[in-house]
């Protein structure tokens, strides 16, 4: 087997540790294969420079919905300068299979590569390359040849440890920040509407199991391998929801304290949140959990949102945690087809009855391959049969009428705040409704509220000034609030 020279290409590296290049290098490089990352969003001049002199064989994409022409769009320009191989990948590939015909695809690989991408790159070049699980290829004749998914990687303690390194050796900001990201495991069980989960695990029903752990031993020691070398101060749990399996969640609480004994946080859903959960929590010296309201109105949030749980259950999940000495964080989504202006206040309601010690907003995106995306599309409520989605903290791209478009921005960017201050709810949204002049303060209020407080109230973890100063910069001049 020949050694390859693999360039993942990626906008920008952002505040937020990607989780799947890591894992993706370790595999190519176990092989022998040379990997470098690339961000071309802030000078793409300079990437064109950086992957002609290094001349990759392949060029591998992770794509969002939000984001899917800006890469395609590189791939373009960079093609008139190199002759390579294209790789896309991510969650907007695996739901829009179609990408793979859009100009300058020359493969799209779909759902998860940790088993079909090392079989990739051992046959690259020749014609069992065509044939590998997950893949979709253009041929040399110009047809299209579209594999089957292969199973789902079952053992997660047989993927060598992610090579974080080609992050942090590309961010300063990611080197230095001492609050990190591991996942513990994979899947989520839940069927939320707006959600990919629900989708990617009907299209792997009877191909493994969605929910699988890494064991306690092998998360304790990535972990402990990230901290010999790296600032770590707080762990972030990544995982869709966390510790679904007690007998694991029990070894993790005993263990835990004792060979790491960082804080941390980590995602749960309200229905997981039983005595028990959050006492093994407390016991693992969980410092802050992160769980979802998405909406405060409880007719919507069954019927549309398939997330069935009464507002009481939400109240008293925040409860538990919250006499354990675990903080909350509670994310929430407004601008769901059919809500109307007093249903985010409900959510606002909810999220102060809960008592969250921080909650925000985003604003709901009809993504391809979700059950509500497929709903917007059938009621009108975007054009054609696929939305050109934003990101998550910009703008609504529902037919709402202009009015109620504005006020979901406004009400968006204001959300932390009417949380925390209920008493501004009479005085502030009507102010800004009304004019547009403030919006750019508005922003920045929001991504400062965000920031400020997720660390001041969230992550027990004291960030150097020099590092804070970064993403602040970062933070306020990027498009979405993370990236």
């Amino acid at each position: 087997m020949r050694q390859l020279r693999l360039a993942f290409v990626v906008d920008s590296i952002g505040l937020v540790e990607f989780q799947s290049i890591p894992i993706l290098t370790a595999l190519a490089r176990r092989q022998g294969h040379q990997v470098v990352l690339v961000e071309f969003g802030r000078d793409q001049r300079r990437a064109i420079r950086i992957l002609t002199e290094y001349r990759p064989d392949i060029v591998l994409y992770t794509v969002t919905s939000n984001q899917s022409d800006l890469y395609l769009d590189f791939n373009r320009t960079l093609k008139r300068h190199l002759s390579f191989f294209s790789v896309f990948g991510g969650p907007h590939p695996t739901f829009s299979p179609l990408y793979a015909r859009r100009e300058g695809v020359d493969a799209v690989c779909r759902g998860e590569g940790d088993l079909c991408f090392p079989r990739f790159l051992e046959s690259f070049g020749e014609e069992a390359m065509h044939g590998v699980d997950n893949f979709i290829f253009r041929l040399p004749d110009g047809a299209y040849r579209e594999n089957p998914l292969g199973p789902l990687v079952e053992d997660l303690d047989s993927q060598p440890f992610p090579e974080r390194e080609i992050l942090y050796e590309n961010s300063r900001f990611l080197a230095l920040c001492p609050v990190k990201s591991f996942l513990a495991g994979r899947g989520c069980p839940y069927r939320c509407t707006y959600c990919l989960n629900r989708n990617y695990n009907a299209m792997y029903r009877g191909m493994g199991h969605v929910l699988r752990h890494k064991s306690v031993s092998y998360l304790l020691e990535e972990i402990g391998r990230v901290r010999e070398k790296y600032p770590l101060t707080f762990v972030k749990f990544q995982d869709d929801v966390f510790g679904t399996d007690l007998p694991w969640l029990r070894e993790f609480s005993a263990r835990y304290p004792k060979e790491i004994g960082l804080p941390f946080i980590c995602f749960a859903r309200s229905e997981m949140v039983s005595e028990e959960y959050a006492d093994l929590l407390r016991e693992a010296g969980c410092h802050s959990v992160c769980t979802a309201i998405e909406s405060g109105n409880e007719d919507l949030r069954r019927r549309l949102l398939d997330r069935q749980i009464t507002d009481a259950e939400i109240v008293a999940s925040f409860g538990r945690l919250r006499r354990r000495g675990i903080r909350t964080y509670a994310p929430n989504i407004i601008g769901f087809p059919g809500e109307t202006e007093e249903q985010i206040f409900e959510t606002i309601r909810l999220n102060q009855r809960a008592g969250a010690d921080h909650a925000d907003a985003s604003i709901f995106q009809p993504y391809p391959g979700t059950k509500l995306g497929d709903y917007c599309v059938a009621n009108g409520y975007i054009e054609g049969q696929e939305a050109p989605v934003e990101g998550q903290h910009t703008k609504t791209v529902l037919n709402f009428p202009p009015e109620f478009k504005r006020r979901v921005h406004v009400l968006h960017k204001l959300f932390p705040i009417l949380v925390d201050v209920p008493w501004l709810t009479r005085i502030l949204p009507g102010l800004f409704y009304r004019t547009r002049l403030f919006d750019g303060l508005l922003t920045l209020a929001e991504r400062f509220w965000y920031g400020f407080f997720m660390h001041r109230r969230i992550y027990a973890s004291s960030v150097p000034f020099r590092v804070r100063l970064r993403a602040l910069r970062w933070s306020l001049s990027s498009r979405n609030r993370n990236s």
